[in-house]
């Protein structure tokens, strides 16, 4: 067998749209539970409730000084407009600073983006409307797609007004051209659905009340078949599980397959808040997100303090494994438990694949790259779920702890370095 045939052939298995709160997620977490039924191990699935939304709607025209319609996607939970829409005056007020918004009362704007300061000026400064923008200029039609976005319910907590997501090149004409006016309509349903985490668990031989934390995201975003993002990760950890059930560790071992992590790591943050007494004995966690890419470079992503990333650094140059360096925040399922005060690492590769679009699809993915991913992490692991004393302090320097407060405030994300 080649390097890495089980994890790219399980990849292939959930190769396929899983977005949160579906069936075709439901699917995937069934195919995960059998994975670690046929290892030996116990599954559980555990159901958890999203917010979303029913989408009916979505227009818009330009009206002055000329008429043209537009593609739009309405962006969710944003709230609706009237049945016949809203027509008023329209400005670009690029990243919606209090100057930009100074006279945008009762008018629809057109921002770079929304973030949670960003929407709160937006609401506050009498806006009837919003268009943002995704993609880039010269994306062909037949080749990409609008984003379709949701406001997640932080970005909500000030109110809403209704907004659209255009093509980037849609926008750049209605600033060139001139528009002054235009009439969009959203009407779209708040719904909740059901979303699913899947768990397994090895207990240790000596220390069992110590655990060690997996995780990683399967489902996908609501475009594509999610292979990078993050089949891959997913494929990682059963790697994992299969090595340790084979091997049993020391220390007990968890493992956690998210869902609904691309609406804002909603699976991750509903299992650290339904069992507190199982992140208590969490004394690290490694989480693996969008591995596996044929090109590209290793990133190793430490939530923690500098003895965690020499730690790790020591043991990517015991087994020559190249990746780059990242302290901070990584914005994926281990976040909420760093939160927590639980260490994280995070494993992750950055190259040519189609994260967050049609094309993230499995070719440009490698099975020798999935297992050099989980050959770093056994050989970190390895050392640390055997040793005497666990050799990696349970802490969070005061710096980190701020930049993970600003994450799930703001959603600043931590810089690669």
């Amino acid at each position: 067998m080649k390097r890495g045939q089980y994890q790219l052939d399980f990849l292939n298995k959930i190769a396929f749209n899983r977005y949160g709160g579906t069936d075709d997620e439901l699917r995937a977490a069934n195919i995960i539970a059998d994975e670690v039924r046929a290892l030996g191990g116990e599954p559980v699935i555990e159901d958890f409730e999203v917010e979303a939304f029913k989408m009916e709607k979505a227009t818009f025209a330009v009206t002055k000084p000329y008429y043209k319609e537009i593609t739009v996607e309405g962006v969710g939970r944003s709230g609706s407009t009237a049945e016949e829409g809203i027509t008023a005056p329209f400005v670009y007020v690029e990243n919606a600073d209090e100057i930009a918004l100074r006279d945008v009362k009762g008018k629809i704007i057109m921002v770079n983006n929304t973030g949670y300061e960003t929407y709160k000026r937006m609401v506050n400064s009498g806006a009837v409307g919003f268009a943002v923008f995704s993609g880039a200029f010269n994306d062909a039609e037949e080749r990409s797609d609008i984003d379709k976005r949701m406001l997640r319910p932080l970005i909500t907590e000030n109110g809403t007004i209704p907004g659209v997501c255009m093509r980037c090149a849609e926008a750049i004409k209605l600033v060139q051209e001139g528009a002054t006016e235009v009439t969009m309509t959203v009407k779209q349903e708040n719904v909740k659905n059901t979303s699913r985490n899947v768990t397994a668990f090895i207990k240790g031989t000596d220390f069992p009340e110590e655990e060690i934390l997996f995780t990683a995201h399967y489902d996908s975003t609501i475009y594509g078949n999610g292979a990078w993002d993050n089949a891959s990760g997913s494929a990682n950890i059963l790697e994992m599980f299969k090595y340790y059930k084979a091997n049993p560790p020391r220390r007990s071992m968890r493992f956690i397959w998210c869902g609904s992590e691309e609406q804002g790591l909603l699976g991750s943050k509903a299992y650290a808040e339904a069992h507190p007494e199982e992140v208590e004995k969490f004394v690290l966690c490694m989480n693996f997100d969008m591995t596996g890419t044929t090109l590209g470079y290793g990133l190793t992503l430490i939530t923690g303090d500098q003895s965690l990333r020499d730690y790790a650094e020591s043991s990517a140059r015991e087994i020559g494994y190249t990746t780059r360096w990242v302290m901070g925040v990584h914005s994926s399922d281990s976040a909420p438990f760093a939160k927590l005060g639980v260490p994280a690492i995070g494993i992750a590769r950055d190259g040519q694949a189609g994260g967050h679009s049609r094309w993230d699809i499995v070719w440009p993915l490698s099975g020798d790259t999935l297992e050099r991913a989980t050959d770093y992490a056994k050989h970190i692991i390895d050392k640390a779920a055997n040793s005497e004393i666990f050799p990696i302090e349970r802490k969070m320097p005061d710096d980190m702890k701020e930049k993970l407060e600003n994450y799930f405030r703001y959603g600043k994300k931590v810089e690669k370095k």
